[in-house]
């Protein structure tokens, strides 16, 4: 669909795509950031992608590109907002002790994850590659294997605790 709208220019190609990936982009950068933050970064993502349709080179899949896009937009977002934190150590992460752990309890408790495993859990949920999630935060692969094992203890261990 991508390339159809690159080449021909074909809003209707361009509608499907939002309408297949929007959502999906939107949630990955509100378990980044918050609602208004998100929804933000997400509608920029797509006036870049108008711009710059003409730049992506087929060598991968067009939802890897998308969230590489986000990825990078909500960091510049972050650093505008001077709202941007560097990862705290993983095993000093001091969060509460869960007593019933329901889908919004689970997004607070990722919410408090560092932000790099965070991203990495999120990406992988969105059903993403190891290689793409590397590519997608311009970090080797066992980079990213090594936080998405340090996110996955830390949910583990809030969830045994409650």
């Amino acid at each position: 669909m991508f390339r159809q709208y690159r080449q021909t220019g074909d809003t209707a190609a361009l509608s499907a795509l939002y309408d297949q990936h929007s959502n999906n982009l939107y949630y990955y950068l509100l378990v980044m950031s918050d609602p208004i933050t998100a929804a933000d970064v997400t509608q920029k993502v797509w006036l870049k992608i108008i711009e710059s349709c003409h730049d992506y080179q087929d060598k991968g899949r067009f939802q890897a590109w998308l969230f590489t896009i986000g990825h990078r937009m909500l960091i510049d977002e972050f650093r505008a907002n001077k709202r941007w934190q560097a990862d705290t150590d993983p095993d000093t992460l001091g969060a509460p002790l869960l007593t019933n752990i329901d889908t919004s309890d689970f997004h607070q408790l990722l919410k408090q994850l560092p932000f790099a495993q965070r991203e990495a859990f999120s990406l992988q949920q969105e059903g993403f590659s190891l290689q793409d999630i590397a590519t997608i935060c311009s970090v080797p692969v066992e980079t990213v294997k090594t936080r998405l094992r340090y996110a996955r203890n830390t949910l583990r261990k809030h969830w045994k605790e409650s």
